[in-house]
Formats: structure tokens, sequence, C-alpha cells
């Protein structure tokens, strides 16, 4: 999974591919939104789309980075059902 950095504003987590013109195409994408006092809410990505795959023009990408693996286990969480546990430290 991918964070994608659109000139928009948005914020896509999602699986990431390349077209032959350098284009992005987005997969299962999730838009992150602040919910206020320091919470993120997730959202489908163009959810009113008819296919699972959209394509947008490098033009609009900002950057491309790796998202940060709580928010990753959160999506697979929601998605799924199946509960990620927090990683736990050593105790001595």
């Amino acid at each position: 999974m991918k964070l994608v950095r659109l000139t928009s504003g948005e914020e896509v987590i999602c699986e990431l591919e390349h077209t032959m013109d350098g284009n992005y195409i987005i997969k299962d994408g999730v838009m992150l939104t602040a919910l206020g006092e320091g919470r993120i809410g997730f959202m489908p990505f163009m959810a009113y789309s008819n296919g699972d795959a959209i394509e947008v023009d490098k033009r609009f990408v900002m950057f491309v980075t790796e998202p940060a693996q709580e928010i990753v286990d959160n999506i697979v969480s929601s998605r799924s059902g199946i509960q990620i546990p927090e990683k736990s430290g050593i105790i001595l």
C-alpha cells in the first residue's frame, strides 16, 4: 500500500500501479479525513465510480510515500473484520 498526496490536497492510501505514460492507477483507495481532536477517519476514494481502478494523470500527484503501519493496520481491520493486535514490547 502507498500513501498518495494529490494536488487537490486529498491523501489516498491505496494499491498503486503505473501506466505506460507514467500516470498512476489507484486501486482500493481509501481517503483520509480529519475528524478533529487528532483523529483520522477513512472513506472510500471515488465511492461513486463504477470501476475499482482509477487512472490519475501524473500531473495531479504531488508525491507517493509509505503510509504509517498503524493506518494500514486500521484499514485492513476495517475491511476484513480481523483485529490486528498492537505491537508490545518485552517486559523484563
